[in-house]
């Protein structure tokens, strides 16, 4: 195993900040993983895939283990099997090329399979907890893997244990139930647009109306870096609700399904307090969607913080509304 010092790691993390790493090494399969040296602490670690939901605000004084992509996907037991290492999106392509239902409104979510878990991605009325079964995780300090169930991966709206525990874990694979007779969800407002009550689309004819919706919406990371969804939709009670509908009518709400719960779209709220397009320098929030930050050139992580912290702050001040950012900041 070769272990890189300094490492640059601009061209591993979708808003391209420019930042280098202490030391660094590439995983490409198991064998790799079981390499990994024993010794390294939890808080020395750092496990690295695309970089597709990660903010590096200075250089990282961490060892920097990097899952490479590299699809590996088969059925073991009726349950699709995927490397940590696979692209998302190519497993949602395998998974509907196949007739295999569950992750289609999945689908053009950028970054590895080994991430999906640990941030339980969601999209379109549908999060990766709905049909995970197990998590496979890499002990590094005992050189053990371990599988944790559906339960014991604790999930929650872009939460899991994985986000905050003490353990030296890798997540290595992850088994997924998918079946070729998995009900379909078309909640979504232009999913019910497109697909009319008297026709049933295929798995992958929704999967290609997902990918067609969020290519209008969200911009290409390779033309214009950024980290997708920056802070997540919040979750309020509807006492905040009735007082904000009291001057905002149109505001968007949604039900939870859960008592007196109710979640509203962090994009509204950041349009109303004019950042939608916003720009100070090479950092700013996207022209076509409030919610997405944006490195326009040459922003380093720094000034990308600056400007997620002004937001936050607009927000707070015009709606007594606390965003909570879905990126990893470090």
């Amino acid at each position: 195993m070769k272990i890189h010092r300094n490492y640059n790691l601009k061209h591993l993390n979708t808003l391209s900040v420019d930042c280098c790493c202490d030391q660094y090494v590439e995983i490409n399969s198991l064998a790799d993983l079981e390499a990994l040296p024993t010794d390294i602490k939890i808080t020395e670690m750092l496990v690295l895939g695309s970089g597709s939901n990660l903010l590096l605000t200075q250089d990282i004084n961490r060892f920097v283990v990097h899952i490479k992509p590299r699809r590996h996907i088969t059925i073991v037991d009726n349950l699709v099997v995927a490397w940590a290492g696979t692209e998302w999106n190519d497993l949602v392509n395998w998974t509907v090329d196949r007739n295999l239902g569950g992750i289609e409104n999945l689908a053009g979510i950028p970054g590895l399979v080994g991430a999906a878990p640990f941030q339980n991605i969601g999209a379109y009325g549908t999060e990766i907890k709905d049909v995970l079964v197990w998590v496979e995780v890499y002990n590094w300090h005992t050189g053990l893997y371990h599988r944790l169930s559906n339960e014991e991966c604790m999930f929650t709206y872009r939460h899991s244990v994985f986000k905050y525990h003490d353990q030296p874990w890798i997540i290595s694979r992850i088994g997924l139930d998918l079946r070729p007779n998995s009900p379909l969800n078309l909640s979504y407002g232009n999913l019910q647009e497109k697909f009319s009550n008297d026709f049933k689309p295929s798995y992958r004819q929704v999967a290609d109306e997902v990918l067609k919706i969020r290519n209008s919406k969200l911009p290409d990371p390779n033309r214009l870096p950024n980290a997708g969804s920056f802070f997540k939709n919040p979750i309020i009670n509807a006492q905040i609700v009735k007082r904000i509908q009291r001057r905002f009518k149109d505001i968007p709400i949604f039900d939870t399904n859960k008592a007196n719960e109710f979640k509203t779209s962090a994009a509204w709220l950041l349009e109303q307090c004019g950042f939608k397009g916003h720009r100070e320098g090479d950092a700013g929030f996207y022209d076509k969607h409030a919610l997405i930050l944006v490195n326009h050139g040459d922003a380093t992580g720094a000034d990308l913080l600056r400007m997620s912290k002004m937001a936050k702050r607009a927000v707070k001040n015009k709606f007594s509304i606390e965003l909570e950012e879905e990126v990893r900041i470090l």
